[in-house]
């Protein structure tokens, strides 16, 4: 089972055609929810709940569309940058992990798209840049392994109940975004359960 190809852009605004939907509006009052239950209403609290719910529009737009709107991750990666410059101290040492986080896991799917052809969408790749932008490193593989499980579990639910084939294509920017998103509430807490870090 492969990933599926993302689509070619339309351009920034049509690609935003095709979130409008029942399931973005549900699942965008619940990010926005998770993130200030979580947060509280704080800049923290305020800034991941905008975090998540672009991420919906992303996952959103795979969904109905098989595109990850470049005006999104665009959005997505102001985002990390307006965020470390209100949550941490300007420093090299604070900004360094934002920088990795960016390339960490998209720099090895963009090798791993171009060495086997269909294994990853370039939008599903930006996504990840700009997820690991605004988490940094640590939290950026929290995302994607958890990511990355899910739409494992999901592909063999698939081929178990005969839905798909080895050679079908899924689409993951919603695994990844749902990866994410929870990296970005409870990362810090699953990190230092898994790694002590």
């Amino acid at each position: 089972m492969t990933t599926d190809e993302s689509k070619a852009s339309k351009g920034f605004i049509n690609d935003l055609k095709s979130i409008p939907s029942p399931m973005f509006y549900i699942l965008a009052a619940v990010a926005v929810f998770a993130g200030l239950y979580v947060g509280g209403f704080t800049a923290f609290g305020i800034i991941s709940s905008l975090f998540l719910l672009l991420l919906v529009a992303c996952a959103v737009a795979d969904i109905n569309d098989g595109i990850v709107p470049d005006l999104i991750i665009l959005l997505i990666a102001v985002l990390g940058v307006v965020n470390y410059f209100v949550t941490e101290s300007v420093s090299l040492s604070t900004a360094l992990p934002h920088l990795i986080g960016a390339v960490c896991v998209s720099v090895p799917m963009l090798v791993i798209a171009l060495l086997i052809k269909g294994a990853f969408g370039g939008g599903d790749i930006k996504l990840m840049a700009a997820g690991g932008l605004y988490l940094g490193w640590k939290g950026c593989l929290v995302g994607v392994v958890i990511g990355m499980f899910f739409a494992g579990l999901y592909g063999i639910y698939l081929l178990l109940r005969k839905k798909a084939g080895f050679k079908s294509k899924l689409r993951i920017a919603p695994f990844l975004s749902y990866g994410l998103g929870i990296s970005a509430l409870f990362g810090d807490v699953l990190i230092r359960l898994l790694f002590g870090w």
